[in-house]
């Protein structure tokens, strides 16, 4: 049986336009440009470029008003034809389904409802993480002008090591040996990819790159996955009942970090000493000049900003339709077509040795660093399955892991792994009953904060978000604050 129509988009969506925002932050990076003193120099501007990225968050906003307003608007169709014609048995359901998957994305449960000046004050603790979201993008941003494409993206699966770390000291959680022996994989990969962009010695088709500032920059783009594995901890631990569905929380994020990058950082580093083009000292006078008088350069960073939206949307849908584990496989994927699409730009007409990266002897060993990482990354998704399996046993199961929808509307979690939902969707109150005498419910809220988040920044490999979503395991004891059980 095939997959439906819309999860195969959704899957097509996420590898097309993941793989092109990545390709285009850095192919951005090789393109001339005239500057405003006259020069002619590559468009090197890593803080222009965050701010690319979280405009392209920002315009998930209306995308989750409209089609929560489309919910709205299908539920209580729905509820008139019921009322219309009670004999229908629900007949219409399917014919109301939201387009986007909405019941799974975007629509708050009765419980949860909020007026819309309280969820703006409640999306305001969101100004944190995103804090965290923009330091870690600027990290990587400024990485990537010294690495390669796909040695950038190879190198953010270095989340993993800091999300385990951090789980371990700050949320109190014990690691198995599958963990253990998936980190122990993830940084051999990561050594090895490092190894293999020393030893080549390139880090642009366009202009040299010595050792020292590949060097640099890889420190920069693994000290990011520390920043970003932080941002998943404070979700994690903070945010875990907040009732907002998560294409807005990546709308928020994308709209708190704009206005920080418009009103407070762009025009810091504008007066900060040092060369443009090196990470500290940005004109942003010299940006606009640039991609005013260089079309290329404005339609690129256009369609990476529409790029970035696509793949927010159609992250959240395939994990919708298809679930995370299912997803972490796509991310792996976009990782490998980021590679072969930079290879083919280099030795195609369409780069001619200007644009992407070349293979040489020491590309061999990217390649094996590479099959490490997703050897780690599989192994590590193994001892998350044994965790949920353990936690399934004793009844304190975290229904965040796994969202399996039946379209009935329910959502449950059961001793014997089955899923379904209640109430709308994303931030709805999760039950998880225990089978026997007595039967029981846990209440649970579950708020979606980086566990379904996909900006350009979700983890290269996928899989933290399995592991690093078990947090308040122990809060499960009791129902949050504020929810109905």
């Amino acid at each position: 049986m095939g997959l439906p129509a819309s999860a195969t988009i959704s899957v097509t969506g996420l590898v097309a336009f993941g793989t092109f925002t990545t390709l285009a932050a850095k192919i951005v990076y090789e393109l001339n440009g005239e500057g405003i003193d006259g020069k002619i120099k590559n468009f090197e501007k890593p803080w222009a470029m965050t701010t690319v990225m979280f405009m392209g968050m920002t315009f998930c906003l209306p995308i989750a008003y409209i089609v929560e307003y489309r919910n709205k608007q299908a539920a209580l169709e729905a509820s008139t034809q019921s009322a219309n014609s009670p004999s229908a048995d629900g007949a219409g359901d399917n014919l109301s389904a939201p387009l986007l998957g909405g019941s799974d994305l975007n629509a708050l449960p009765p419980s949860t409802a909020k007026s819309f000046l309280q969820e703006i004050r409640g999306s305001s603790l969101l100004a944190i993480p995103a804090f965290f979201d923009l330091v870690a993008t600027v990290l990587m941003n400024v990485g990537l002008l010294s690495v390669t494409a796909s040695v950038y993206q190879m190198l953010r699966g270095a989340e993993m090591l800091f999300a385990a770390l951090f789980a371990v000291v700050f949320l109190k959680r014990s690691l198995n040996k599958y963990h253990y022996s998936g980190i122990a994989c993830c940084i051999a990969g990561i050594t090895l990819v490092g190894a293999s962009s020393l030893m080549s010695g390139e880090g642009s088709a366009s202009h040299a790159v010595d050792s020292t500032q590949i060097f640099f920059g890889m420190t920069l783009i693994v000290a990011s996955q520390a920043v970003q594995a932080a941002q998943i901890t404070f979700e994690d631990f903070f945010m875990a009942d907040m009732a907002i569905p998560p294409l807005k929380i990546v709308g928020y994020e994308g709209l708190y970090g704009t206005l920080a990058m418009a009103l407070f950082l762009l025009p810091l580093v504008q007066r900060l000493p040092g060369t443009d083009g090196q990470g500290i000292h940005e004109d942003s006078y010299d940006t606009w000049h640039m991609i005013r008088n260089t079309p290329i350069l404005y339609r690129i960073l256009t369609l990476h900003m529409g790029a970035s939206l696509l793949y927010n949307v159609a992250g959240m849908c395939v994990t919708g339709h298809l679930g995370a584990v299912f997803r972490t496989v796509l991310e792996t994927t976009r990782t490998l077509f980021v590679w072969l699409v930079d290879l083919m730009l280099f030795y195609t007409p369409l780069g001619m040795g200007k644009l992407g990266e070349s293979w040489s002897k020491y590309s061999w060993v990217q390649a094996a660093g590479f099959v490490v990482l997703v050897i780690g990354t599989v192994v590590y998704g193994r001892g998350d399955e044994d965790e949920v399996a353990k936690e399934i046993a004793e009844g304190l199961y975290d229904a965040d892991l796994v969202e399996v929808a039946d379209g009935s509307g329910e959502n449950t979690v059961t001793t014997d792994g089955a899923a379904t939902r209640g109430g709308n969707g994303g931030a709805a109150g999760w039950s998880i009953p225990k089978r026997g005498p007595g039967e029981t419910s846990l209440g649970m809220g579950v708020g979606r904060g980086s566990s379904l988040k996909s900006s350009m920044n979700m983890n290269a490999f996928g899989s933290m978000p399995l592991s690093v979503s078990r947090s308040l395991r122990l809060r499960m004891l009791s129902p949050p604050q504020g929810r109905q059980q």
